[in-house]
């Protein structure tokens, strides 16, 4: 298949394309000034820029330089990616007995189905106010909560963390009845009627989980940051936002827009999603910070970052137009971060090349500190990564020069925050996308042949121990295969297509035609369909609904190559390219053997960089009697 070619005037970085080895190497350089180059541009004034600044003679200096400055240090780091990737890495396998899917519990039965008592109301707006109090590690305060009745009804679900206390729940003024189990509240109210608009307010408190490993194992992080002063924050996807606070937790339902007031000690700083509006000095040497949030934002985006924060202002190029990005950092990090945070403008105009414009410029851009490694936050996403990327043991990189953090979450407010999925079964559109995002980025800066580097690498970890989309309505997050096998089902997808123009039209619309809504597996296979021409049933079902990767059992003769598929649903009728003797052939295997015809003794190289599938050689295949001749 050809490589879709960008234009320079569209991918201005493509036009140091040619050294991308080079830049390998001395990636922290070139990248750094890459990112600086990116971050002034926009398109119309890219090519004069290019030549008067003489970027070619930039490269090749640095180039010169790194061979004078490169170290053992350097060789030292490939000796460790050897060791992790080298002949001892797993290998790509479908083990035979598959992984069960967790037992459901009543607490996720109440959480993960969208039983009556919930798909009676739609929540338009949510209205959260509260204090926290650090030395007894408690919060307080309500949220109002304003929907639309979707049929008639009288009692609804709201849900709310067990450990937290219910004060009260008022509607028009007076107190409701409610009962509670686990973490489901089921409010008594008069008759309801369709199509009528209602707000009900719940005053609570408690003690709020605290997080035994955020963002993985969520709660409430209550820490101090190196000058003893409190720095605190909060994670709620997979355990779910209503640990501390009360709403309608379910993945599928968004508010329109969301309040977010916090009270705290006025010598310190909170930061949540949406633009700061007003702050409120209260009598009690406490300040209330007033967020907004104007577009429809999943339960679980929304944070509180406490610290003592300074804000560094910034701008982004944004197809175009110059956008403003706010990052907050502790006080003693203004330095490191003005310089580090630099490639957010990069990946923002990276992102927005193959998946449309960024949907939030209305609530901003912020990447905010936090005491824990990162997560997408929608406008407010967290950074922990300790502004490194060399030292692998206190940060995440990729490759050495690239933040994994501020890439992939910020990759997020397409794949997760604007497209979410419509249960946490299907969250594999989040990471997988997302994943994917890593390597279209690494791509459009370095090149197709460094980006199959890294997925080959991705492909290293994954599991097939059951099926990316398992059981919906039960709350289960499937996260274990969601990124890497995600990311390289997309990349199957984008071979299968055969024809990159095409793939990256159908990506990109359907970012931009699913943007700030609710999607299905089904709706991603749908759209590809529709747009593509390809019927994609019997390939989503293979990687998606099914956990086995396809197995292409090969064996070759003298002048004929023999092939089938093995561990495949009925009627999988994937393409798959090949070279001959360099020359590319596409093959449609099933599962009966099948010949071609090749020049005798020909080399025969199954692209299995461009597909999820395990190549077996099988001379069972073989007819009677004859032997391979590979």
């Amino acid at each position: 298949m050809q490589r879709l070619i960008i234009e320079p005037f569209e991918k201005p970085i493509a036009q140091i394309k040619k050294f991308k080895i080079l830049l390998f190497f001395v990636g922290k350089f070139v990248y750094s000034d890459a990112i600086n180059c990116i971050s002034r541009l926009n398109q119309e004034n890219f090519n004069s820029f290019f030549f008067t600044h003489k970027v070619y003679q930039r490269v090749l200096i640095l180039f010169l330089i790194s061979l004078f400055s490169f170290n053992c240090s350097h060789f030292k780091s490939f000796k460790r990616i050897e060791s992790r990737y080298g002949r001892s890495a797993p290998v790509l396998s479908n083990p035979k007995e598959a992984e069960a899917y967790p037992e459901l519990t009543e607490r996720n039965r109440l959480m993960g189905s969208l039983s009556p008592e919930r798909t009676c109301y739609d929540v338009s707006h949510y209205n959260l106010n509260l204090n926290i109090d650090f030395q007894n590690k408690t919060i307080n305060g309500y949220n109002s909560i304003t929907a639309i009745a979707i049929n008639d009804f009288s009692i609804l679900q709201v849900d709310l963390g067990s450990e937290m206390n219910i004060e009260k729940i008022e509607y028009n003024g007076n107190e409701l009845n409610y009962t509670r189990k686990e973490d489901a509240v089921f409010v008594e109210f008069p008759p309801i009627s369709e199509e009528t608009k209602f707000s009900f307010t719940v005053y609570y408190n408690g003690t709020p989980r605290v997080a035994p490993r955020p963002p993985w194992d969520d709660g409430f992080v209550w820490e101090t940051d190196k000058a003893g002063r409190p720095f605190v924050a909060v994670t709620s996807e997979g355990l779910g936002a209503s640990h501390w606070w009360p709403c309608k937790d379910h993945i599928s339902d968004e508010p329109d827009s969301m309040a977010i007031n916090i009270t705290v000690p006025s010598e310190l700083m909170c930061v949540a999603n949406g633009q700061l509006v007003d702050t409120v000095e209260k009598s009690d040497d406490r300040t209330e910070y007033r967020w907004y949030v104007n577009n429809p934002i999943n339960n679980y985006n929304v944070s509180i970052n406490i610290g003592n924060y300074i804000a560094i202002q910034d701008t982004i190029q944004s197809l175009g137009q110059v956008r403003d990005a706010t990052y907050y950092v502790l006080d003693y990090n203004e330095v490191v971060a003005r310089e580090h945070f630099k490639e957010a403008g990069s990946v923002i105009r990276v992102l927005e090349y193959y998946f449309g414009p960024y949907q939030w410029w209305e609530d901003g851009y912020k990447l905010v500190q936090t005491p824990y490694l990162g997560m997408e936050h929608q406008t407010a996403v967290a950074y922990g990564n300790n502004f490194r990327i060399y030292d692998k043991s206190k940060s995440r990189s990729i490759y050495g020069f690239i933040d994994y953090i501020i890439l992939h979450e910020t990759a997020h407010e397409w794949w997760g925050n604007s497209i979410t999925a419509c249960d946490p079964a299907d969250v594999w559109i989040h990471e997988g996308f997302g994943t994917y995002s890593e390597v279209l980025y690494i791509e459009y800066l370095f090149g197709y042949d460094l980006s199959i580097d890294y997925l080959i690498q991705k492909r290293r970890n994954i599991g097939n121990k059951k099926a990316i989309v398992g059981p919906r309505g039960q709350n289960y997050w499937g996260f274990s295969d969601a990124y890497n096998k995600g990311a390289w089902i997309i990349h199957t997808l984008r071979n299968v297509i055969n024809d990159d123009e095409l793939f990256f039209k159908t990506l990109k619309g359907f970012a931009v035609d699913n943007a700030k809504s609710i999607v299905c597996t089904e709706d991603v296979r749908d759209y590809f369909s529709e747009k593509t021409g390809i019927d994609l049933i019997s390939f989503f079902n293979q990687y998606l609904f099914n956990r086995k990767v396809p197995i292409l059992e090969f064996a070759q003769q003298d002048s004929t190559f023999y092939y089938r598929w093995l561990d495949v649903i009925d009627g999988f009728d994937m393409p798959v390219n090949l070279f001959v003797n360099k020359v590319e052939t596409r093959l449609i295997p099933s599962t009966q053997t099948q010949m071609l015809d090749i020049p005798k003794y020909a080399t025969v190289e199954i692209k299995d960089w461009e597909y999820l599938i395990i190549k077996k050689e099988n001379n069972d295949l073989l007819p009677v009697g004859i032997t391979s001749s590979e």
